[in-house]
């Protein structure tokens, strides 16, 4: 949650609303009115940054901004634009306008209340008080938006405003959204500022060098609990100390217990987050926790050393065992110098990467005091390619997480085509690390929304030598080879689809297809020797890929990462039917008459729309 993104919600509404009043063009009064919602859009931006001086001076600016559109209301309610709203039709488009007025009026009274609120998080001031009181202001605002576009909704345009207006309920349906999201997420902070243990969660430290669905191994773990003064890092332990107390497995659901018993993931701490899903994960590591320990947990937050090197970035170095560990060095001391140094001493190794956890912690607690927002940021940054993810108990505070997009969710959309890569370790050696992934997706659409599509993923195993050490590069298993890949590579794409072909380098393979997280996933294991390259191809079909829209096609694509080192690369290719073209593509897609691309490191989740046209 960026606090200053928020507020600017208000300031969007405002333009929105002078949009609405421009298009009536009822001279002079008008454009007044137009000329004092920009002015107060100006200045809730102004306000919605601590830049902006103390809390006094920032409320100023946000009751200047009030007084701005109380003025423009006025004037919609006044002579000679309220008389013109009996009038047949065209008086329709001001009801219009004099609804969105109104709601921003109410939407810059709810912001004073959250820059009030938000002011001492800015200035790493934490308490349960203040994270409550914050999260108060935040859901209210999302109550005041709702209703807004509630009321603009049902005032019905006639022609000047129809755009405005879609624009209008667009906007503050997502503000809306957000700041509810933001509003329950505060919520859930608060509890790890109360009574001492009320709350505890689960942190687990992810080695993607040794790939999970999640991202990688839980090597090490913390238990963090709640305390008035903030949450505190109460135990760090490994994955070997929960197994060592784990006595009897747990009951997955239904849905996903056919596919991931066979991996023990439901009793075995190193193949609990084997599903990509971190939802489901999580409630896997409740019922495991407690059935190691007797303890319960609250929450899951997952984090890596990527996730580790955006912290650094604003925290600064740490030092562990006389090692400076900075945002640039962080990955690789950890996920590969650490097993070269201690080639021999496993458990140097371990304290090493026990410090490492306990001083990032503490770089996390200085940073939340000392820049707050800088941290938030970085670990928004992290987020994006899943190297943060966080799970809660509580439906409303999971539901919040869902909307901020740190969830971790593997579930398919509901409409549209769907893509996910997930790879997970079968040799039990860290080489992952050196692992780089490429996805081509190319799908041809037919005029009734059919599609037929080729998925081509390429794995290059690109560990620099065999001179590491095994504990690295193995092997475990005496049917592999030193530094050899050896993955259950999944492809997941959207229920529906039937693969025709399934090839590896160009030659027919077999293809394990199975229901997962409401997706297709297309299975197999896959060996790639050291300094090697497998391709596996797809040849795919699927009716409703597409939906027919007016006169028009419109295609949707979900494509979310996994948690890896370093990002997949990603080629897509939209190609429309036969005689068609392609009218509307993402920002940085190539349009090519019948044909939207884009190739790049796949940095986040995306959602693509691309709109075709038939033959005029």
């Amino acid at each position: 949650m960026r606090p200053r993104s928020v507020v600017l919600y208000g300031g969007t509404l405002l333009v929105l609303a002078a949009a609405v009043v421009v298009g009536l063009q009822a001279r002079s009064s008008a454009l007044r009115a137009q000329q004092e919602l920009l002015a107060a859009k100006a200045l809730l931006a102004q306000a919605g940054s601590p830049a902006a001086g103390e809390l006094k001076a920032r409320l100023a600016l946000v009751d200047q901004a009030g007084r701005a559109v109380a003025s423009a209301h006025g004037r919609l309610e006044g002579w000679p634009l309220r008389p013109l709203r009996r009038v047949p039709l065209a008086g329709r488009d001001l009801k219009v306008a004099a609804a969105v007025a109104t709601s921003a009026g109410e939407t810059v009274a709810a912001t004073r209340a959250v820059v009030a609120g938000l002011e001492p998080l800015e200035r790493g001031r934490l308490s349960a008080r203040a994270l409550t009181t914050a999260s108060a202001a935040m859901l209210e605002l999302s109550r005041v938006v709702g209703r807004g576009t509630g009321r603009v909704q049902a005032a019905e345009p006639f022609l000047l405003t129809r755009s405005a207006r879609a624009e209008f309920l667009t906007t503050g349906g997502s503000a809306a959204r957000t700041a509810g999201a933001a509003g329950q997420g505060l919520r859930l902070a608060a509890k790890l500022y109360g009574p001492a243990g009320a709350t505890r969660w689960f942190l687990g430290f992810q080695n993607p060098a040794e790939l999970r669905g999640t991202g990688g191994l839980i090597g090490q773990y913390g238990i963090l609990e709640s305390s008035p003064s903030g949450p505190r890092l109460v135990h760090t332990g490994t994955w070997e100390e929960l197994q060592a107390r784990t006595r009897h497995p747990i009951a997955l659901p239904s849905a996903v217990a056919a596919r991931y018993v066979r991996f023990s993931a439901d009793r075995d701490w190193r193949a609990v987050n084997t599903p990509p899903d971190l939802p489901t994960v999580s409630r896997a590591i409740t019922r495991l926790y407690r059935s190691a320990t007797g303890d319960r947990i609250d929450g899951v937050l997952m984090i890596d050393p990527l996730a580790v090197a955006r912290v650094l970035e604003v925290a600064g170095p740490i030092t562990v065992d006389g090692i400076r560990l900075t945002a640039a060095n962080i990955a690789q001391e950890t996920l590969v110098t650490a097993y070269v140094r201690w080639a021999h001493d496993n458990l140097a190794r371990v304290r090493f990467l026990d410090g490492t956890s306990r001083a990032t912690y503490g770089a996390l607690q200085s940073t939340m005091r000392a820049n707050p927002l800088g941290l938030v940021k970085a670990l928004g940054e992290a987020a994006k390619g899943r190297h943060v993810q966080l799970w809660s108990a509580d439906p409303a505070a999971q539901r919040a997480l869902a909307g901020l997009g740190i969830a971790g969710s593997a579930a398919a959309p509901a409409e549209g085509d769907y893509l996910m890569v997930v790879g997970v370790n079968a040799a039990a050696n860290k080489i992952d690390a050196f692992l780089h992934r490429r996805l081509s997706w190319d799908v041809r659409l037919a005029p009734g929304g059919s599609a037929t599509a080729k998925a081509k993923l390429t794995l290059r195993n690109a560990v620099p030598g065999l001179h590491l050490p095994p504990y690295i590069v193995g092997p475990y298993n005496p049917q592999l080879s030193k530094g050899e890949q050896r993955q259950f590579q999944s492809l997941y794409v959207a229920e529906g689809y039937g693969f025709t072909a399934a090839t590896q380098d160009g030659r027919p393979a077999a293809s394990e297809p199975q229901p997962d997280f409401g997706a297709t996933a297309l299975s197999r294991y896959v060996r790639v020797p050291a300094r090697r390259t497998v391709t596996l191809g797809y040849e795919l079909e699927r009716d409703g890929a597409a939906e027919r829209v007016g006169g028009r096609l419109r295609y949707r694509l979900l494509v979310r990462p996994q948690a890896t080192i370093r990002p997949d690369l990603v080629d897509l290719t939209v190609r429309a039917p036969t005689g068609w073209r392609v009218t509307g593509a993402p920002s940085g897609f190539r349009v090519d008459g019948a044909t939207a691309s884009w190739s790049g490191p796949l940095l986040a989740e995306r959602a693509i729309e691309v709109w075709m046209a038939p033959p005029s």
